[in-house]
């Protein structure tokens, strides 16, 4: 029997029913349940289509999923009208050091949209020192869930110091397969790689890649990389990637999979079927995509000019405010001061002759480890993205403003940072229909690569960034399910949940089903949404009316309780046969 119309709260849609009434005399029931969510549209995380249950949670667990209505339960959802899933798993993020601050640990800009627990270590950056840093972050509590991996680039660094731009000794690449053994028995879920970063492109040789990575195999652990090049070597790249797979026997993602640069627009169809091909033949490949065309480089325009390390001063301040971006523990108004200094300081150097003709050369230099986003891609491939003072360049490429005025690139953005320092630009990136046939792939998941950032305080001003920290799964489920149809509301679900809980072999976790762990995101399919937009980036997701995490409600009415229920996960299991079988299966696990 379903609540009466009386007991039900409509307006705000998350109802808390201590006790069901019964006659005074009446005795009543202990509880079955600690909280039961009924009327919901179960959307499970396997991909099958919704139906109509109840969800009675004990715990940190799911213990019953059925005709629940007559139990009785501590607290009741009425889930009316709702879909009821798994907590969304983001496998491409960069939120470890907001976990280590007590002002952005909630990573509320992704709780507000579902996510339950993000992956940390992306492309080859964090900590190698797994269970130092889970205590670290579980003192002052965290927001989400966290998986953590072996990250390459930082432990070369470690090992080879500042002379890495060379190939690693033997006796280096020990080392470092030691240290990756020993983050895997501490409980990483496998090893991440920038090998576009830090001249790895270069210097890091497919078989010293292949070498340090082995011992993951020996846990059961996964190999997850930003390739080598997403652009003129891409084909290139995904060759590498699927013979890392296949050479050191590891489960492989490519992370934020596109074909960058107007110049190779088109590959992603070729990418695709090299993936489909490997799959057919046993390799366990993935990959996982945020939903927008625009990707990294994307900055002020300040950033388009590269700084040489020989001009100390304004090299440093840059890497001051650089940090300072992504840093859990730097307060905004340090971010703006920062800035601020920075700025004022580029701008005194651009009308330097000398000192102009340096940052030209530097901006300029095809260097073969680390050259600037202008020497990789050229003006072609930036476009104006927000301005205030110049509307008529909104959404032009700076290869069209080249053209068109007849000057040096250099020239125009020196120009345009002493007039509007604080104007965006975005790489052109991708072509939507590269972008969309990836994501209809069934192996592509959906991530964001995005930081977490400190609530937003009302009124707060606007922030001039990539959407994406804010905004990937919400529009995933509001553009690419709602309006384009490009996916059914399964699909997307199943892109956020069961398929990167299989690809990393966690059990219990990323379906919605008994036995398994209560991380649960209550949301409107009709009215979730975006809210934040390149001009105004830090603008929370809007139509998620509860999250659990561990059972705990951390998002209730679309507001933040203030709970810190997350845990760093870890991986204990060891390898087994049938899971590195290579066998192309990555099975529900309903168990």
């Amino acid at each position: 029997m379903r609540l009466p119309e009386s007991m039900r709260v409509s307006t705000p849609l998350f109802a808390l029913v201590v006790a069901i009434m019964a006659p005074v005399s009446a005795p009543q029931a202990p509880a079955e349940f600690d909280l039961l969510i009924i009327n919901g549209r179960i959307v499970n995380g396997t991909g099958n289509p919704w139906f109509l249950a109840d969800v009675g949670i004990r715990g940190d667990t799911i213990v019953q999923i059925g005709d629940l209505a007559d139990r009785q339960a501590t607290r009741t959802i009425d889930a009316e009208g709702l879909v009821v899933a798994p907590g969304f798993i983001d496998m491409h993020t960069h939120v470890d050091d907001a976990f280590d601050s007590n002002d952005a640990n909630a990573i509320l800009n992704y709780l507000m949209q579902g996510v339950t627990t993000v992956r940390t270590g992306s492309d080859g950056s964090g900590s190698f020192r797994i269970a130092e840093t889970k205590a670290r972050w579980e003192v002052s509590g965290i927001g989400t869930n966290a998986v953590m991996m072996v990250p390459f680039n930082v432990i070369r660094r470690e090992v080879m110091g500042r002379d890495n731009l060379r190939a690693a000794s033997p006796e280096e690449v020990r080392r470092m397969r030691s240290i990756v053994r020993q983050g895997m028995s501490e409980g990483a879920w496998g090893i991440s790689t920038g090998l576009e970063y830090d001249g790895l492109n270069i210097y890091a040789s497919t078989e010293e890649v292949i070498e340090v990575t082995e011992p993951v195999a020996e846990f059961g652990g996964v190999y997850i990389s930003h390739m080598r090049d997403e652009a003129g070597s891409i084909l290139e790249a995904a060759d590498e990637i699927i013979r890392i797979s296949e050479t050191a026997r590891v489960p492989v993602q490519i992370t934020h999979l596109k074909a960058a640069g107007r110049d190779n627009w088109g590959e992603m169809r070729r990418v695709v079927e090299m993936v489909n091909e490997a799959r057919a033949r046993g390799v366990q490949i993935t990959a996982d995509q945020y939903p927008f065309l625009q990707g990294a480089p994307i900055d002020f325009i300040t950033d388009l000019i590269d700084v040489p390390d020989d001009l100390a001063a304004l090299s440093d301040l840059r890497r001051r405010m650089r940090r300072a971006e992504f840093a859990g523990d730097v307060s905004e108004s340090d971010r703006v001061a920062t800035r601020r200094e920075f700025v004022a300081e580029l701008q005194s150097a651009l009308v330097d002759d000398a000192i102009r003709a340096r940052l030209r050369a530097s901006t300029y230099e095809p260097r073969r480890a680390d050259p600037s986003a202008v020497a990789r891609w050229g003006w072609q491939d930036f476009r104006i993205k927000v301005t205030d003072e110049h509307p008529e360049l909104l959404e032009r490429t700076l290869d069209e403003l080249v053209e068109e005025q007849g000057r040096d690139g250099f020239d125009i953005v020196a120009d345009l940072i002493l007039d509007e320092p604080d104007m965006l630009f975005a790489s052109a990136s991708q072509s939507t229909d590269d972008m969309l046939y990836a994501m209809s792939q069934d192996w592509v998941m959906i991530s964001s690569d995005g930081g977490g950032f400190a609530p937003v305080a009302d009124g707060a001003r606007p922030v001039r960034a990539h959407p994406r920290s804010f905004a990937s799964q919400s529009v995933a489920l509001r553009r690419y399910v709602r309006e384009d149809g490009l996916l059914t509301l399964a699909d997307a679900v199943r892109k956020m949940t069961s398929m990167p809980a299989q690809f990393l072999g966690m059990k219990a976790r990323g379906l919605l089903l008994e036995g398994y762990q209560a991380d649960v995101v209550i949301f409107d399919p009709d009215t979730i949404s975006d809210r934040a937009s390149y001009a105004d980036a830090h603008q929370y997701a809007s139509g998620v009316e509860v999250v659990l995490v561990n059972g705990v409600i951390s998002i209730q009415n679309g507001s933040h309780t203030g709970a810190l229920a997350g845990k760093v996960l870890l991986k204990t299991e060891p390898a087994t046969s049938a899971r590195y079988g290579f066998d192309n299966a990555f099975e529900n696990r309903e168990q």
